[in-house]
């Protein structure tokens, strides 16, 4: 009996020893990650492609410049993977930096002061979950309008658990995306208190403040241009300047309607400022956070097909509840949702000419908004 035991226990230390540890299995193929830059960086985008030969393809994005693709040599060293890099190698990012394999799906990146993970890639899932951001949000927005209760707990309830519980743990650095989180947040909040109360949403000052949020979230991203210094992102930020100059006509119009929804709307908002601040929005993230592209169009487009095919006037309200939505949905699982973003072509011309598009865009209304303000004034003083 005693000689059995002795034979299941170096049985099971056998066993024990030749098992592979999570933190030492690694899985070849694509890989992916967004690491947030310093202040007036951006964000860098960063796919990467194991091969067994040795031989690792990475394709870096980042703003103001061109998509960079460059084949390097990785190695194997314990739980840790090396990429050497040669001496005229334009992407520089993993020089003298560490990927530690922590478990069969996470690559620690750390590169001081840059750091993150990174993740398997899976471009069917990626595709999936492309397409489930604009139906879900989509759906999201529908039910905050008909539903009272689910608005007060998805907006007033479940950011502050989170705010405490996860969000501090998840590893989101770049500032702007925490200045975005919580000032739509605070917006969806507003908006609430507008259509559910009896008086609040009466008063002037009230409305100016339902338009400011959208003006400072306009101004964030401008400033965010601007600290690029690249010409497109100058030429862009300007066209957010002449965005916010011209988002004011007919604010103090903004309040709930008569609807069993009580939907908070803004009748006096074209559709032609919607489309020029979407296309600004967009070449803004396309320029200074590249990685987030796809899935931004998809935030921006369900608020947009809403407002113009769901019911007409509920864009301010829809842009809050998606925007609030996504950003809530990002912080709780930022890893999940950058290993899963779909790259979006990018170059100096490409660059150049969304950037252009955008600005005469908002040139084009900024004279629209010119003409109705000398129309109205010129009815007044008849």
């Amino acid at each position: 009996m005693k000689n059995l035991k002795i034979l299941v226990l170096i049985v099971l230390a056998f066993f024990a020893g030749t098992n592979v540890s999570p933190a030492q299995q690694f899985k070849q193929g694509k890989w992916q990650t967004i690491i947030d830059g310093q202040s007036g960086e951006g964000a860098f985008f960063y796919r990467l492609h194991f091969m067994s030969d040795n031989v690792v393809e990475i394709t870096q994005q980042k703003g103001g410049l061109n998509t960079i693709t460059e084949q390097k040599r990785w190695d194997r060293e314990g739980n840790k993977i090396v990429i050497t890099d040669n001496d005229s190698s334009a992407i520089a990012a993993f020089d003298g930096s560490t990927l530690t394999i922590t478990d069969e799906n996470t690559l620690i990146y750390n590169n001081p002061p840059y750091e993150g993970k990174v993740k398997p890639y899976q471009h069917g899932l990626a595709i999936l979950h492309w397409v489930l951001i604009l139906v879900v949000l989509i759906i999201l927005n529908e039910l905050f309008r008909k539903s009272k209760w689910a608005s007060i707990i998805f907006f007033l309830v479940l950011p502050v658990v989170l705010s405490i519980f996860v969000w501090p743990n998840q590893g989101v650095t770049y500032w702007f995306k925490w200045v975005k989180v919580y000032s739509v947040v605070f917006a969806s909040i507003w908006f609430i208190f507008i259509r559910y109360s009896k008086h609040f949403g009466k008063h002037n000052w009230v409305k100016l403040i339902a338009a400011m949020f959208l003006a400072v979230n306009i101004m964030e991203a401008v400033s965010q241009d601007f600290s690029m210094g690249h010409l497109p992102n100058v030429l862009n930020g300007i066209a957010g300047v002449l965005s916010t100059i011209t988002l004011f006509y007919g604010w103090k119009k903004i309040g709930p309607d008569n609807s069993k929804e009580k939907d908070m709307v803004w009748p006096g908002m074209p559709i032609l400022w919607i489309i020029a601040y979407d296309v600004w929005n967009i070449v803004y993230v396309y320029l200074n956070f590249p990685g987030s592209t796809s899935a931004q169009l998809m935030v921006l487009l369900s608020c947009t097909i809403p407002a113009l095919f769901i019911k007409k006037g509920t864009w301010l309200q829809a842009r809050a509840f998606t925007l609030a939505a996504w950003f809530m949905y990002y912080f709780t699982f930022p890893r999940f949702t950058e290993q899963l973003e779909l790259m979006v072509p990018r170059n100096n011309t490409l660059m150049l000419t969304v950037a252009l598009l955008s600005i005469v865009l908002n040139v084009v209304y900024f004279g629209v908004f010119i003409k109705k303000i000398a129309h109205k004034r010129s009815m007044a003083n008849q």
